[in-house]
């Protein structure tokens, strides 16, 4: 049993709105006999297979395939080949070999406020934050599908965590600690492909945001830190300076947590902002002003002012805001870890652009002191499928 083929009529051309092309060519082919299947039609040599490029037109390829039998002669059959140069979604492959795939849209998350969109500080004129106060940062999610051999267990057990190394997301790369997997979601049962192998279609959620996932929070409560010393083991501790504390003997200092006192020694009964040693400060200097202007790499952590000037006493810990270092050229926040000298500091977020030093842009600091948490469990991602392989 056998067919042969020739290239019967040669092509219906079109050009979509979009701009793809489709054509169809028909073949005639003439099987053995009058009881010849269709697999032996349509494997005739010559017929074009699934995914075959077109001999003019190399990036249409075969989409679909039909075959007509002959009502009069019975050996005599039309299949129709139709090319397209539209990119297909493979669906037809085996399980294993359809891609991850992932559409994404824009989100946001609120956050606590500190400063308008201006850089100033969210203060009343005594220096007091007003609470409650949120901003949105915007977000991206992506909505991943992917296809499992077994049930991935361990997926649900990677739920909740961010990315512990960067990850690439439809080509671009996100730093470690900016990418959560949310809402891991399986079918009651599993599927089955074209060829009969059960497999589970796994959806998830990759939630990005591009300044990482922490929270916040101003360096307020309502008790400080007291730093004490004493002259000998039988001397009785007295409230001294942290730079005496740190030059005494460890045998003879201690820390201890006091409720912070007005003048007349009354609690004040509420919360005061905190230096970055732990006392309070009960009336805050901090400023409406541009402190000046900086530079900063991208993906780096150290800031340079090109004009104006740090201070390691006052600026530790507190909420730095450059123009121009954020995603796409927004401004950057972020909490000073360290200051190195008077023109340098070293931050706990990374810039996401570059600031020149050839054009610095504008730094705000408003002087208040902030602490920053990690929420969210990071966990090695090597292992889960992020849609990259887009046609």
């Amino acid at each position: 049993m056998g067919a042969t083929a020739r290239l019967y009529r040669r092509g219906k051309w079109q050009q979509s709105e979009d701009g793809s092309e489709t054509v169809v060519d028909v073949w005639e082919v003439w099987t053995d006999s009058e009881t010849d299947t269709i697999t032996t039609v349509v494997t005739a040599t010559g017929i074009p297979a699934k995914g075959a490029s077109h001999p003019e037109r190399a990036s249409a390829i075969v989409v679909e395939r039909s075959a007509d039998h002959d009502d009069e002669v019975l050996r005599r059959w039309l299949v129709e080949v139709r090319y397209s140069t539209a990119i297909t979604t493979r669906e037809d492959a085996a399980y294993n070999s359809q891609r991850v795939k992932g559409g994404m849209r824009s989100s946001a998350i609120e956050v606590p406020a500190f400063y308008d969109a201006r850089g100033y500080p969210l203060v009343n004129s005594a220096g007091d934050l007003y609470e409650g106060l949120t901003r949105r940062i915007r977000t991206r999610t992506v909505n991943v599908t992917y296809n499992a051999a077994t049930f991935p267990d361990w997926l649900f057990e990677l739920a909740d965590t961010v990315n512990a190394a960067a990850v690439t997301i439809h080509g671009r790369s996100y730093p470690a600690g900016t990418c959560a997997l949310r809402d891991v979601e399986l079918p009651d049962e599993p599927e089955r492909d074209k060829d009969g192998a059960l497999y589970w279609p796994v959806s998830y959620t990759i939630e990005i945001n591009p300044l990482g996932f922490f929270v916040i929070l101003p360096n307020k409560g309502p008790n400080e830190l007291v730093y004490q010393t004493r002259a000998s083991s039988a001397a009785p501790w007295a409230d001294t300076t942290k730079a005496s504390y740190d030059a005494t003997a460890s045998a003879n200092r201690r820390i201890i947590k006091r409720p912070i006192q007005t003048e007349e020694q009354m609690n004040t009964g509420g919360e005061v902002w905190l230096n970055s040693i732990g006392q309070a400060v009960k009336v805050p200097t901090l400023s409406a002003s541009q402190l000046g202007t900086g530079y900063i790499s991208g993906n780096s952590t150290t800031l340079t002012l090109s004009t104006g000037s740090f201070d390691s006493a006052t600026h530790v810990g507190a909420l730095v805001r450059i123009f121009g270092a954020g995603p796409k050229g927004r401004p950057l926040e972020a909490r000073i870890k360290s200051v190195t000298s008077s023109s340098v500091a070293e931050l706990e977020g990374r810039a996401y652009s570059t600031v020149t030093s050839g054009s610095p842009k504008a730094v705000w600091l408003s002087g208040a002191i902030v602490n920053q948490f990690f929420l969210e469990d990071s966990a090695d991602w090597s292992s889960l499928p992020l849609p990259n392989n887009q046609p």
